[in-house]
């Protein structure tokens, strides 16, 4: 059973956290957090090749002069310092780094994705059982009261067995052109598809829910809209000179020039951040390209069908062109339909009455949050450290195991957006462990 409970505050020693990758997720989000709440984690260590970035961490909480270091290997080399190691570096670079900080014997908080191809993620767990160390997936959303008032509600069966399931992720426009377009995420070779790095968060969360096997995957989609093909006519490759940037939805100009203290806006420019810092920024560096004239080749827009062994059939959408940044769910259920948005909070049951035009509504009180992914990143944290502890809500927490199926599926997912949309019975193409794990939530059948 979920609780929608926070976690209350920490009762045991604190763990102490060293941050790999003072970004946007490992600066302001666990450090802030940790520095902000009560989550029973201590920031006490900084790894971050940037300067500027590693300096400004270390002044913000307090971390001690030999305490921050350039590189990982200097941090590994140094006499031991803390209890758990959160990896929030580049996405093909996670498998390396938690290959070399679990050879050290720590535990491990790693961001999505575990790595950037299979071999490497299977791999992770031979590491992880070697050194028998503890690698947990910050697959947040499952943390969310949302997602874990939806989970309670199929789980009580009050509304009879699934039919159907369908969870679209939407981006945002403003949020793909900056993370996906202009940013770290925007080409394949050097991040991943955005079917992985971006959302193995919603194939985690399908497979959750659901349980069960997946026998069978369909994908399609492509990059449509943010090619040269569709730039204004005369546009040039930068906003900064372009002759549409007051008119254009995406001008540089005109969404990164303010004094806004929160992300997107503050890591277009190494720290200390300024509207002079972003307006060098944008005239030199990536975040000033013309959106339909940059390096991105990822797709703007994707459907996956995935069919279980139960005969459920899931739909998942990630959408490029929408206006809200948010997660809408819509679970088909015997006795009622359930309809839930993540950004506005909202989670309503219709129940049918027997009569076509009258329903019974029930609406589902969710805590209210401020935090980020609708309260999961602080619960995440609090779950974590009772688990930790007390070894509390083993069947909630993502554990390298746990997370691997939603891996799984993005790869074959992928593999038939690339071929065309072909049906790929899962069978095919993976290893039998890999395959296995589809069928698994606990441990992985060796």
């Amino acid at each position: 059973m979920t609780s929608l409970v926070m976690p209350g505050p920490a009762k045991q020693p604190p763990i102490r956290v060293v941050i790999v990758g003072a970004g946007a997720r490992g600066n302001r989000v666990f450090a802030g957090l940790i520095s902000r709440e009560d989550t029973g984690f201590v920031n006490v260590g900084v790894v971050e090749p940037n300067e500027a970035r590693r300096d400004a961490f270390r002044a913000r909480y307090g971390i001690r002069p030999e305490h921050a270091f350039g590189s990982l290997n200097d941090f590994l080399d140094a006499p031991r310092f803390g209890d758990i190691v959160f990896i929030c570096t580049p996405d093909v670079t996670h498998y390396a780094h938690a290959r070399a900080v679990s050879e050290k014997g720590y535990d491990i908080l790693l961001e999505k994705p575990i790595a950037t191809n299979l071999p490497d993620c299977l791999a992770l767990i031979d590491v992880q059982q070697t050194h028998r160390n503890q690698i947990f997936v910050a697959h947040v959303l499952r943390y969310s009261p949302f997602f874990q008032a939806v989970k309670e509600v199929i789980d009580s069966r009050r509304l009879g067995e699934i039919r159907a399931i369908d969870l679209q992720e939407n981006i945002g426009h403003w949020h793909y052109a900056h993370s996906y377009v202009r940013g770290n995420w925007n080409r394949e070779a050097t991040s991943g598809p955005i079917l992985l790095t971006k959302s193995s968060h919603d194939l985690d969360i399908i497979h959750w829910l659901v349980g069960g096997r997946v026998e069978s995957v369909v994908s399609y989609g492509n990059l449509d809209y943010f090619t040269e093909a569709n730039a204004p006519p005369g546009a040039a490759d930068r906003c900064v000179v372009c002759p549409h940037q007051d008119t254009c939805l995406y001008s540089a100009m005109h969404f990164y020039l303010n004094d806004r203290d929160e992300w997107p806006f503050n890591v277009v420019a190494p720290p200390p951040d300024s509207v002079e810092a972003r307006r060098k920024a944008i005239e030199e560096g990536p975040y000033g390209r013309c959106v339909w004239r940059s390096e991105n080749n990822t797709c703007d827009d994707q459907t996956v069908l995935l069919r279980f062994s139960s005969d459920i059939h899931a739909t998942f959408g990630l959408h490029a062109l929408t206006a809200e940044n948010s997660r809408s769910i819509r679970i088909l259920f015997d006795t009622a339909e359930l309809t839930g948005n993540l950004y506005r909070g909202t989670l309503t049951v219709s129940h049918f009455t027997g009569r076509p035009d009258e329903f019974r509504i029930e609406e589902i009180q969710l805590p209210g949050t401020s935090d980020s992914h609708g309260g999961g990143d602080l619960r995440l944290l609090r779950m974590l450290y009772e688990h930790l502890t007390t070894g509390a809500h083993a069947d909630l927490v993502t554990s390298l195991e746990s997370s691997l199926p939603s891996h799984v599926l993005a790869f074959l997912a992928e593999e038939s957006r690339r071929e065309g949309a072909v049906k790929i019975p899962v069978p095919e193409i993976f290893s039998p462990r890999a395959i296995d794990a589809l069928g698994h939530d606990a441990r992985l059948s060796r």
